[in-house]
């Protein structure tokens, strides 16, 4: 058996972060105090309050909810199938057999657990400490039914491509706009190396894959790369942290390449990009 508990710190961070947002509260609800009587904008002051109470308030209540939820979020393990320790394996488990969909929350930051109604069944948090273990177990364990297996394609949702499209023509726009008023370094200079990094960006960054008869096209914008399943080594669910946030992509390493491939967002979550890749590169067939 295998336990894996919340990392205490997290708890810490988070009770900090609640006190940073009711502060915040607070100072919406008195500033039309403190500044009653003076001279001033009193509808700009009553739009901060009002901001602060929507914006604050809400995090401050999403943030409690949080921390009334973590103290029972750690959870167990073994051949059996997974539960919650604070309810113990007795009353609590949940088979491996039961477990039909395993779903990413990037913004919620945990995995929700699903039945074959896609019901929930338990929350994995990605803070438990010893997660990437109990990713793998959950990738190893769990049903292989799920029918989002059986694609051969993912990509990119258009509207990534239209962002991009926005942000170079956008930026582009306010650099001249700015150079033309006055500040060439800025507007021409500034802007221009601001829109190189986001062409840049574009065009180094996977936007699809999909499974062939002998191997894998990786797409990017405007080129593809043919990987033959000779050539890859070996497939990891990798996490880039963000902010203190935890954000999963899988990487394909080729022997033939000097970088991994990286699959970020393209269409699916990472750990089912892993099980398809994973299946059809060990039996070097196309799961179809």
């Amino acid at each position: 058996m295998q336990e894996f508990k919340l990392d205490k710190k997290y708890i810490t961070l988070m009770k900090g972060a609640l006190a940073v947002f009711i502060a915040f509260l607070a100072f919406g609800f008195a500033l039309p105090f403190l500044t009653e009587g003076e001279q001033g904008n009193q509808y700009g002051t009553l739009f901060i309050t009002l901001l602060c109470t929507v914006v604050f308030g809400f995090f401050s209540i999403l943030t409690w909810q949080s921390l009334r939820r973590l103290p029972f979020a750690d959870v167990a393990a073994d051949d059996d199938g997974i539960w919650y320790i604070h309810i113990g394996k007795d009353k609590g488990l949940t088979s491996w057999e039961k477990i039909q969909k395993v779903k990413e929350r990037a913004y919620m930051q945990r995995l929700d657990l699903l039945d074959y109604n896609s019901q929930e069944l338990l929350r994995i948090e990605y803070q438990l400490l010893g997660f990437e273990v109990l990713r793998d177990l959950l990738n190893e364990k769990t049903s292989i039914l799920n029918p989002e297996f059986n694609k051969t394609a993912f990509s990119k949702n258009p509207l990534y491509h239209l962002f991009y499209l926005v942000g170079v023509v956008g930026f582009s726009a306010l650099g001249y706009y700015v150079g033309k008023g006055g500040n060439p370094l800025l507007g021409y200079g500034a802007m221009s190396v601001l829109v190189a990094f986001i062409i840049y960006e574009y065009l180094v960054t996977t936007t699809g894959i999909k499974i062939i008869s002998n191997g894998v096209v990786v797409t990017y914008p405007f080129i593809k790369r043919n990987v033959p399943f000779s050539d890859i080594e070996d497939i990891f669910v990798v996490d880039e942290f963000h902010s203190g946030s935890r954000i999963p992509e899988v990487w394909i390493i080729s022997k033939n390449a000097k970088k991994p491939f990286k699959l970020k967002n393209i269409g699916a979550d990472s750990n089912v990009i892993y099980k398809v890749l994973l299946k059809t590169v060990t039996n070097g067939v196309r799961l179809d």
